[in-house]
């Protein structure tokens, strides 16, 4: 006679509640796992992100459609010391403003037409500024040291962080009449310029902790539509205001994992629906609208546009293909640029924000003297 077993059988439901509390305690443990990880690599929660961010605009920042991004003169006091402590040449740089709100120590007043100065209008983003450089040493300031040293010049620069061609243009078409400029430097970011020109520079606004936000976005067609603060912190954190969400949404916001997993989501999403390649397609038309209206307008006010390209880091290993882009571009436009990427080895920038050192700007600034001096005298 066959013996049965003597096991104890478990129930149906008993072994769902079982494989079901099994399931639970797996994701627990990854879950545990993966924040652990993701800890070690420093990836950052919105919750990290939310303590390094402001919606609030900095007393020394302005913008408006008539005026465009600028600073504001006397705006920054011995406080914004504290906020930048780590960055004093940004705080020294903010201590520089003139009457138009640009960094320039020179006021933009019109120039008489008899002045016999060789008068060169700069334009660009934060490189243009002087970011990471000391006052002085960025790549204008010793440009136009350097020119000075050969003949007469008056140099003003417009130039400000975290805009792009667009901007260029609206600054040139302010300020030429006034210099009655006979050249036109723009310095090209090749990392972010392409993109910057997708929006609207009008509402661009830095906090005191001079991190930046634009008050626009653009829908799927690319074209830009006004935005609330809320939204604009949304897309710089991963998460709205503190604020404006609930105890479980705060909690949520503390994971790096799930942080993670929204980020690769959104890839995945950007990916399959093409929206990065369009996205890529339509700030390359853009650029290239901008740069030929910028030189056409150059050439019928009898000046001359010099287009500085400025490389990644990465551009120093190989010439990637914004930068190849850009210098198609320039080519097919018949616009006078000048490259500088062999100048560099990786101590000539700061990491992580990959702005040039003082010895970059240096560099630059020497190089670029040259340049065009040899350039007037054909």
């Amino acid at each position: 006679m066959s013996e049965k077993g003597t096991g104890k059988k478990f129930s149906k439901g008993k072994k769902l509640k079982f494989i079901l509390f099994t399931l639970v305690f797996l994701m627990v443990v990854i879950l545990i796992i993966s924040e652990i990880l993701l800890g070690f690599m420093h990836y950052m929660s919105s919750y990290d992100k939310m303590q390094l961010f402001s919606i609030e605009k900095a007393n020394w920042w302005t913008s408006d459609s008539i005026n465009g991004p600028r600073y504001v003169s006397n705006g920054v006091n011995e406080s914004d010391s504290i906020f930048l402590k780590n960055e004093t040449w940004y705080y020294n740089r903010l201590k520089i403003v003139n009457n138009a709100g640009y960094h320039d120590k020179d006021n933009f007043t019109e120039i008489p037409s008899t002045n016999d100065s060789l008068r060169i209008l700069f334009a660009g983003d934060s490189f243009t500024w002087g970011a990471s450089a000391d006052v002085d040493s960025s790549y204008v300031d010793v440009f136009e040291n350097d020119i000075r040293k050969a003949q007469p010049a008056l140099v003003w620069n417009t130039g400000i962080p975290a805009t792009g061609t667009n901007h260029a243009l609206f600054t040139v078409k302010k300020f030429l009449p006034l210099q009655k400029s006979n050249y036109v430097v723009l310095g090209f970011y090749v990392s972010n310029d392409f993109e910057d020109n997708l929006l609207p520079f009008d509402q661009l606004v830095f906090n005191r902790q001079a991190s930046c936000y634009n008050l626009y976005n653009y829908d799927n067609e690319f074209k830009a539509h006004p935005i609330t603060t809320s939204e604009a912190y949304r897309n710089v954190t991963g998460s709205m205001p503190m604020n404006e969400l609930n105890f479980i949404q705060k909690i949520f916001i503390r994971s790096r994992f799930i942080a993670f997993v929204s980020d690769m989501m959104t890839k995945i999403k950007n990916k399959l629906n093409g929206s990065k390649k369009r996205q890529t397609a339509e700030a390359y038309k853009r650029t290239t609208m901008y740069l030929k209206a910028l030189n056409d307008y150059v050439k019928e006010n009898n000046a001359r546009l010099i287009v500085l390209v400025i490389p990644d880091t990465e551009d120093m290993k190989e010439k990637g293909a914004r930068y190849q882009q850009v210098i198609k571009t320039l080519k097919e436009l018949s616009i006078n640029h000048l490259e500088v990427v062999d100048l560099f080895t990786n101590k000539d920038y700061v990491e992580p924000d990959g702005h040039w050192n003082n010895s970059g700007h240096i560099k630059t600034g020497h190089k670029l003297g040259n340049f065009l001096l040899e350039d007037s005298r054909k």
